[in-house]
Protein backbone atom coordinates (compact mmCIF):
# COMPACT_ATOMS: atom_id res chain seq x y z
CA UNK A 1 0.00 0.00 0.00
CA UNK A 2 1.39 3.31 -0.82
CA UNK A 3 -0.20 5.97 1.40
CA UNK A 4 1.19 8.64 -0.92
CA UNK A 5 -0.16 7.53 -4.04
CA UNK A 6 -3.85 7.40 -1.91
CA UNK A 7 -3.41 10.49 0.01
CA UNK A 8 -3.08 12.27 -4.03
CA UNK A 9 -5.90 10.44 -5.28
CA UNK A 10 -7.97 11.50 -2.93
CA UNK A 11 -7.45 14.79 -3.06
CA UNK A 12 -7.11 14.66 -6.82
CA UNK A 13 -10.58 12.78 -6.77
CA UNK A 14 -12.46 15.34 -4.03
CA UNK A 15 -11.30 18.39 -5.28
CA UNK A 16 -12.10 17.33 -8.95
CA UNK A 17 -15.74 16.62 -8.26
CA UNK A 18 -16.42 19.78 -6.21
CA UNK A 19 -14.42 21.30 -9.45
CA UNK A 20 -16.65 19.77 -12.01
CA UNK A 21 -19.55 19.84 -10.06
CA UNK A 22 -19.45 23.25 -8.99
CA UNK A 23 -18.71 23.76 -12.50
CA UNK A 24 -21.41 22.21 -14.16
CA UNK A 25 -23.87 23.73 -11.52
CA UNK A 26 -22.85 27.05 -12.05
CA UNK A 27 -22.73 27.26 -15.89
CA UNK A 28 -26.18 25.26 -16.36
CA UNK A 29 -28.64 26.29 -13.53
CA UNK A 30 -27.29 29.58 -11.93
CA UNK A 31 -25.81 31.78 -15.00
CA UNK A 32 -29.45 30.81 -16.75
CA UNK A 33 -31.10 31.43 -13.60
CA UNK A 34 -29.54 34.93 -13.10
CA UNK A 35 -30.17 35.86 -16.57
CA UNK A 36 -33.77 34.90 -16.42
CA UNK A 37 -34.18 36.82 -13.64
CA UNK A 38 -32.82 39.88 -14.78
CA UNK A 39 -31.47 43.36 -12.00
CA UNK A 40 -33.34 40.41 -9.13
CA UNK A 41 -30.36 38.27 -9.73
CA UNK A 42 -28.06 40.89 -8.52
CA UNK A 43 -27.93 40.91 -4.76
CA UNK A 44 -27.69 36.69 -4.93
CA UNK A 45 -24.87 36.95 -7.50
CA UNK A 46 -23.06 39.70 -5.72
CA UNK A 47 -23.22 37.08 -2.31
CA UNK A 48 -21.87 34.76 -4.11
CA UNK A 49 -18.90 35.75 -5.83
CA UNK A 50 -17.97 38.91 -3.63
CA UNK A 51 -18.51 37.19 0.34
CA UNK A 52 -19.36 33.51 -0.61
CA UNK A 53 -15.84 33.97 -2.76
CA UNK A 54 -17.09 31.28 -5.08
CA UNK A 55 -15.28 31.67 -7.97
CA UNK A 56 -11.88 32.15 -5.56
CA UNK A 57 -13.56 28.21 -4.45
CA UNK A 58 -14.04 26.94 -7.88
CA UNK A 59 -10.23 27.82 -8.57
CA UNK A 60 -8.66 26.53 -5.54
CA UNK A 61 -10.26 23.02 -6.12
CA UNK A 62 -9.05 23.19 -9.70
CA UNK A 63 -5.39 24.13 -8.83
CA UNK A 64 -5.68 21.00 -5.80
CA UNK A 65 -7.06 19.13 -8.68
CA UNK A 66 -4.31 19.82 -11.18
CA UNK A 67 -1.42 19.58 -8.83
CA UNK A 68 -2.58 16.14 -7.50
CA UNK A 69 -2.75 15.12 -10.76
CA UNK A 70 0.30 15.95 -12.15
CA UNK A 71 2.23 14.11 -9.25
CA UNK A 72 0.04 11.07 -9.89
CA UNK A 73 0.41 11.30 -13.37
CA UNK A 74 4.72 11.56 -12.91
CA UNK A 75 4.16 8.46 -10.54
CA UNK A 76 2.46 6.51 -12.60
CA UNK A 77 4.19 7.08 -15.93
CA UNK A 78 7.54 5.95 -13.84
CA UNK A 79 8.92 9.82 -14.33
CA UNK A 80 7.53 10.39 -17.87
CA UNK A 81 8.28 7.06 -19.57
CA UNK A 82 8.06 6.87 -23.44
CA UNK A 83 6.39 3.72 -23.57
CA UNK A 84 4.32 4.19 -20.81
CA UNK A 85 3.35 7.67 -22.67
CA UNK A 86 2.77 6.01 -26.09
CA UNK A 87 0.52 3.19 -23.97
CA UNK A 88 -3.30 3.39 -24.68
CA UNK A 89 -3.52 4.69 -20.48
CA UNK A 90 -0.60 7.30 -21.58
CA UNK A 91 -2.10 8.61 -24.13
CA UNK A 92 -5.60 8.63 -22.34
CA UNK A 93 -4.17 10.40 -19.34
CA UNK A 94 -2.33 12.57 -21.23
CA UNK A 95 -5.15 13.87 -23.06
CA UNK A 96 -7.09 14.11 -19.96
CA UNK A 97 -4.60 16.18 -18.26
CA UNK A 98 -4.16 18.16 -20.93
CA UNK A 99 -8.35 18.92 -20.78
CA UNK A 100 -8.39 19.50 -17.52
CA UNK A 101 -5.13 21.99 -17.56
CA UNK A 102 -7.10 23.96 -20.53
CA UNK A 103 -9.89 24.03 -18.33
CA UNK A 104 -8.01 25.06 -15.22
CA UNK A 105 -6.51 27.88 -17.48
CA UNK A 106 -9.85 29.09 -18.88
CA UNK A 107 -11.40 29.53 -15.64
CA UNK A 108 -7.97 30.91 -14.05
CA UNK A 109 -7.69 33.43 -16.82
CA UNK A 110 -11.32 34.17 -18.27
CA UNK A 111 -13.96 32.89 -16.37
CA UNK A 112 -13.52 34.02 -12.58
CA UNK A 113 -12.53 37.21 -13.64
CA UNK A 114 -15.60 37.36 -15.38
CA UNK A 115 -17.85 36.08 -12.88
CA UNK A 116 -16.30 38.11 -10.17
CA UNK A 117 -17.01 41.66 -12.43
CA UNK A 118 -20.30 40.09 -13.03
CA UNK A 119 -20.82 40.26 -8.84
CA UNK A 120 -18.92 43.18 -8.68
CA UNK A 121 -21.73 45.12 -11.10
CA UNK A 122 -24.48 43.52 -9.58
CA UNK A 123 -23.18 44.92 -5.93
CA UNK A 124 -23.06 48.28 -7.73
CA UNK A 125 -26.51 48.18 -9.24
CA UNK A 126 -28.30 47.12 -5.93
CA UNK A 127 -25.93 50.18 -4.45
CA UNK A 128 -27.50 52.60 -6.82
CA UNK A 129 -31.43 51.56 -5.56
CA UNK A 130 -32.56 51.38 -9.18
CA UNK A 131 -32.21 49.66 -12.56
CA UNK A 132 -28.44 49.54 -14.17
CA UNK A 133 -27.60 52.30 -16.93
CA UNK A 134 -26.81 52.20 -20.37
CA UNK A 135 -23.38 51.37 -19.18
CA UNK A 136 -23.92 48.50 -16.94
CA UNK A 137 -26.85 46.93 -19.01
CA UNK A 138 -24.07 46.90 -21.47
CA UNK A 139 -21.51 45.57 -19.53
CA UNK A 140 -23.64 42.76 -18.26
CA UNK A 141 -24.81 41.70 -21.36
CA UNK A 142 -21.15 41.65 -22.74
CA UNK A 143 -20.21 39.72 -19.46
CA UNK A 144 -23.41 37.20 -20.05
CA UNK A 145 -22.02 36.44 -23.38
CA UNK A 146 -18.89 35.50 -23.21
CA UNK A 147 -19.12 33.77 -19.90
CA UNK A 148 -21.87 31.39 -22.19
CA UNK A 149 -19.41 30.98 -24.71
CA UNK A 150 -16.17 30.29 -22.47
CA UNK A 151 -18.38 28.29 -20.05
CA UNK A 152 -19.31 25.43 -22.60
CA UNK A 153 -15.95 25.06 -23.82
CA UNK A 154 -14.78 24.67 -20.16
CA UNK A 155 -17.75 21.97 -19.76
CA UNK A 156 -16.32 20.20 -22.83
CA UNK A 157 -13.09 20.33 -21.61
CA UNK A 158 -14.10 18.55 -17.91
CA UNK A 159 -16.15 16.43 -19.94
CA UNK A 160 -13.38 14.89 -21.82
CA UNK A 161 -11.19 15.06 -18.48
CA UNK A 162 -13.67 13.21 -16.61
CA UNK A 163 -14.23 10.41 -18.99
CA UNK A 164 -10.66 9.98 -19.92
CA UNK A 165 -9.57 9.61 -16.32
CA UNK A 166 -12.64 7.20 -15.67
CA UNK A 167 -11.23 4.72 -18.91
CA UNK A 168 -8.02 5.57 -19.57
CA UNK A 169 -6.29 2.72 -17.78
CA UNK A 170 -8.56 0.26 -19.79
CA UNK A 171 -7.34 1.43 -23.12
Amino acid sequence: MDAYLIVLRIFHILAGVFWVGASVFFFLFVEPTAKALGPQAGPFMGHMTQKRKLPAVIVSAAGVTVVAGLLLYWQVSGGLDQAWLKSGPGIGFTIGALSAIGAFVLGLVVIRPNVERMGALAGEIQASGGPPNPAQAAELQRLDTRLKSVGRINIALLTVAVLLMAIARYL
